[in-house]
């Protein structure tokens, strides 16, 4: 149980502290040095729904230093003490952890605080669409002449999962989940610049229908922390942009032993050593059997 919050913000000479007192929590925030005979303390209304939405920030998981990997990268220090249970944790650096940004959500409900906001990519939708291969001799088959395969991928960061559902038609569903508090928060971050990249491409038409385009295609929808959306459609997986190849190649990193028509290798990038490999990769597909 927290007992105890002290943070500060060297650019803003900001400090900000919560104190819980049996079932009441009280807080100070203040510029420069501390008030002369301590701050003043305030009843912070709805306290146990800040401590919460606190709680679900899971700074347990923060490491205690976190820093730039370049001077371009670094942010104004910052420091994070916190006392809880009786033990005391000091967590500061120039750089920010993975979920910044729903920590300065939670702290900004402290009456006269407004730390600047983080405008990151929360949610990840990507839709895609592409062909079933013909599988002779199955007669869960839908049909001899193959069908269609529609993946659906969908990354959030708040409730840290990830999920890939595959729909074969006429064979079935199936799907796959991963929920990780560091490692979802850690993909979206290693995939930041490849999703600044993809911000920029030119969106999708208003009122475009997925489904009303023929062959093998993909939608892409970003979702910021502000409630900025932006949404991308691609055609065949061959003029598919180095930056969308770079997402999908960090997610099948995570999602390393999942079988996905979406996240496997542009044919351009599988590696092929002879003729007979050649055969074997262009032969083997989604439900294929070799002879």
């Amino acid at each position: 149980m927290l007992e105890r919050l002290n943070f500060k913000m060297e650019e803003q000479a900001l400090t900000a502290a919560v104190v819980v007192r049996g079932r009441q929590v009280f807080f100070a925030c203040w510029h420069g040095e501390a008030p002369q005979g301590g701050p003043t303390w305030r009843p912070l209304e709805n306290g146990r729904r800040f401590l919460r939405r606190l709680e679900r920030v899971h700074l347990s998981q923060w490491k205690k230093l976190y820093r730039a990997e370049s001077e371009e990268e670094a942010v104004s220090e910052w420091q994070l003490a916190l006392s809880d249970g009786g033990v005391r944790r000091v967590i500061k650096g120039n750089a920010y952890p993975e979920n910044w940004a729903a920590f300065v959500d939670v702290m900004n409900e402290l009456p006269g605080l407004a730390l600047p906001k983080v405008n990151q990519v929360e949610v990840i939708q990507i839709l895609y669409e592409g062909a079933l291969l013909p599988v002779p001799g199955n007669v869960y088959a839908p049909r001899q002449t193959g069908g269609v395969l529609v993946e659906k991928l969908a990354i959030n960061r708040g409730k840290h999962i990830l999920i890939l559902t595959r729909h074969k038609q006429r064979f079935g569903t199936e799907r796959h989940a991963f929920d990780s508090i560091r490692n979802i928060p850690l993909l979206l971050k290693r995939v930041d610049g490849a999703l600044t990249e993809l911000s920029t491409l030119p969106r999708a038409r208003v009122g475009e229908r997925f489904g009303e385009v023929e062959g093998e295609h993909l939608e892409l929808k970003l979702m910021r922390r502000t409630g900025e959306e932006t949404q991308i459609a691609f055609g065949e997986r061959s003029t598919w942009p180095a930056c969308l190849r770079a997402l999908l190649k960090e997610i099948a990193v995570l999602t390393y032993d999942v079988k996905s028509e979406l996240l496997q290798p542009a044919r351009s990038e599988m590696p092929v050593t002879d003729a007979s490999a050649a055969t074997v990769t262009a032969g083997e597909g989604e439900g294929a059997m070799p002879e």
